[in-house]
């Protein structure tokens, strides 16, 4: 990778840099985590401080003096006799940016904070780094995981996990399904707990949306949706979804609206806003700012809806103006149309009142894949029947099979296949029976990775 002047004013950027940090005379020679009962160093490694902060020293003077290969010698040698200082790498990483060697400089930037998560100057120009990666469309959901690799470079770790693999550089996480980048983590004080959704907002798209971008950090999760043939860098449409943790404790949708409100004022020119339908904790609104010099104009429809923990907001935005008043109308009605549901209701414990719920929801859903399915098995399309059922019994769903079950499919109705749900739970797991109008099971839909497949062939 090599850091441009086109994508960052680097020389304006190092002299901010340097000035501070060279005036106020950090101590380079910090002692690694002291353990609870720390044992005096030993002559040697006293020795080894003494040299790695001389050569620190010397660095310092060389980079005054604009010697960078100078000042990347003396790093390189400190950092071999301390490797575990993050303000040595940090300083290294600065000599080869200011060498020209990007490449080297990312590596070192990493470094400097995994050893040091509080090291915010080295915080500060690793985000840099991943502005100017995020810039180019690199973490963009769907990027092959080689094309990634290409520009990031070997990760710091990495991790394979159920045909999944989570590559690792410094505190940012990139987790990849089938070879392409699905999310992105920015994992300081991100906890666990708001990892996992308690609820959702559902919704459907359809074509021509496709998922542009996926992200989360320790205050959100964001994921935002453009149509073919535009990026999240470069689009007219784009509409998302965000879970804003714990706020949902805090406020109400229309405390939140007004939070949101006061800082679109601070940062555009605002020239409307509307509230469509007002309600203290699911409120509709929109708004348009005019043209700036960072951002184009643009019209921007949302739906901000209060759960029990966290706040979830979905928007529509436009740059397409003005907004035609057709197409107005039907964003506002899709955003109404979406439902707040329970997000895993396959771990959840749920109410009595909840599982009915879900029972409804899940009737209403197979009689509607039911009616798919009996047209698949008409038309004999085994590549489209086969991922509704699990893993474990899809080698059965062939030609063969779907020609047998033709005359079936002339005479049954999707009423009468999918007369009930019972929710059942086993091992821990909630399952769901699905119950014909004359009383036997037709199959049980079990959850697979955040969807509900059949685990039995109901058709004969």
């Amino acid at each position: 990778m090599k850091w441009n002047q086109s994508a960052c004013c680097l020389n304006l950027l190092l002299a901010m840099l340097f000035v501070p940090f060279l005036s106020r005379g950090i101590c380079l020679a910090q002692a690694p985590p002291s353990e609870a009962k720390p044992e005096s160093p030993s002559a040697e490694t006293l020795e080894k401080r003494k040299a790695a902060l001389a050569h620190a020293q010397q660095g310092q003077a060389l980079l005054k003096q604009k010697d960078w290969k100078g000042a990347i010698a003396e790093f390189e040698k400190s950092v071999e006799l301390q490797p575990g200082i993050s303000m040595l790498h940090y300083l290294l990483g600065i000599a080869y940016l200011e060498d020209s060697q990007a490449e080297k400089s990312w590596v070192q930037i990493r470094k400097a904070v995994l050893l040091d998560a509080e090291n915010k100057r080295a915080i500060q120009d690793f985000l840099k780094f991943w502005s100017f990666f995020d810039r180019k469309g690199i973490l963009n959901v769907g990027t092959p995981e080689v094309e990634v690799l290409k520009l990031l470079g070997k990760p710091d770790s990495q991790r394979e996990s159920k045909g999944e693999t989570q590559l690792i550089y410094g505190f940012m996480w990139l987790n990849f399904r089938n070879a392409s980048l699905y999310a992105v983590l920015d994992t300081r004080d991100l906890s666990a707990k708001y990892m996992t959704a308690v609820k959702s907002m559902k919704f459907h798209l359809g074509a021509p949306w496709r998922e542009g971008y996926r992200m989360m950090n320790s205050t959100n999760a964001l994921t935002e949706y453009v149509t073919s043939g535009e990026t999240v860098q470069d689009y007219q449409q784009m509409f998302s979804t965000q879970r804003l943790f714990k706020l949902g404790e805090q406020f109400s949708a229309r405390e939140m609206m007004n939070r949101m409100k006061a800082q679109v004022e601070k940062s555009y020119e605002l020239e409307e806003w509307n509230v469509i339908k007002d309600g203290e904790n699911d409120i509709l609104y929109e708004w348009r700012v005019a043209k700036s010099d960072k951002t184009p104009a643009q019209h921007e429809i949302n739906r901000m809806v209060r759960g029990s923990r966290d706040m979830h907001r979905l928007g529509y935005v436009s740059r397409k103006l003005p907004l035609k008043p057709a197409d107005r109308e039907e964003w506002i009605n899709r955003l109404k149309s979406a439902e707040l549901i329970v997000a895993h209701p396959e771990t959840a414990e749920l109410t009595a009142t909840q599982k009915q719920e879900l029972a409804h929801q899940l009737k209403l859903k197979s009689r509607e894949i039911i009616e798919k399915q009996l047209q698949f098995i008409r038309d004999g399309d085994v590549a489209a029947m086969q991922p509704y059922f699990t893993e474990r019994v899809r080698k059965l769903i062939t030609k063969e099979a779907l020609e047998q079950a033709k005359k079936q499919a002339e005479t049954a109705s999707p009423e009468e296949l999918v007369h009930e749900i019972e929710i059942q739970e086993v091992d821990g797991t909630l399952q769901a029976k699905i119950k014909m109008k004359n009383g036997r099971t037709l199959t049980t839909l079990v959850p697979v990775q955040g969807k509900w497949e059949a685990d039995t062939v109901w058709f004969k």
